[in-house]
């Protein structure tokens, strides 16, 4: 069997992918070479694993389980437009967390924890909570309305989510669009 392109992530509330989605469309204006992602596929993503093979799926849902133990559900503010690496050289578009991000590192954290014990490579740089919302290949637009972009969101409209369960993903990509199944949902 062909293995599992998975990650583990929070979703995000539906306000929250208003907002994107308003964003999303300006950023998608902006030039050709702008992909932005589907407005039903934002989350933040807490742990990249990449390709698994589909036997190793419970024993990453367990991880998790074991990760959120301790954890309670908790508040995230979103908000602002960020740029990886950063605005001068724009690769990675995302909308940051303003509020909760002790919560959410922490969350993080121990996710990366539990998986490096199943044999997966762990973080070395601090994690930067936030929802991707385009990749840019070779900008070729107006850098001016891009930089009024970063302007406009920041660090506003702030929206809340209410983190409740963490996910374990795995994702497909049909002709180009990506879909993702639920592998495992932990409760926090």
């Amino acid at each position: 069997m062909k293995p599992l392109r998975t990650f583990i992530a929070v979703n995000v509330s539906q306000e929250t992918c208003r907002v994107a989605g308003r964003l999303l469309k300006q950023l998608g204006a902006i030039d050709d070479g702008v992909k932005t992602i589907q407005n039903q596929n934002l989350h933040i993503t807490l742990k990249f694993l990449g390709e698994v093979l589909v036997e190793d799926t419970p024993a990453i849902c367990s991880a998790v389980e074991k990760a959120c133990e301790s954890f309670k559900d908790f508040d995230l503010v979103n908000g602002g437009l960020g740029a990886f690496p950063n605005q001068e050289r724009p690769r990675t578009l995302w909308m940051g967390v303003e509020q909760g991000v002790d919560e959410i590192r922490e969350l993080q954290a121990a996710i990366d924890h539990h998986t490096q014990q199943l044999g997966y490579s762990g973080e070395n740089r601090l994690f930067v909570p936030h929802l991707t919302l385009a990749r840019i290949r070779n900008f070729q637009g107006d850098f001016e309305r891009l930089q009024e972009l970063f302007d406009l969101y920041s660090p506003g409209p702030l929206t809340t989510t209410h983190v409740t369960e963490v996910l374990t993903y795995a994702s497909f990509t049909d002709r180009g669009v990506p879909t993702y199944e639920v592998l495992g949902r932990c409760k926090l």
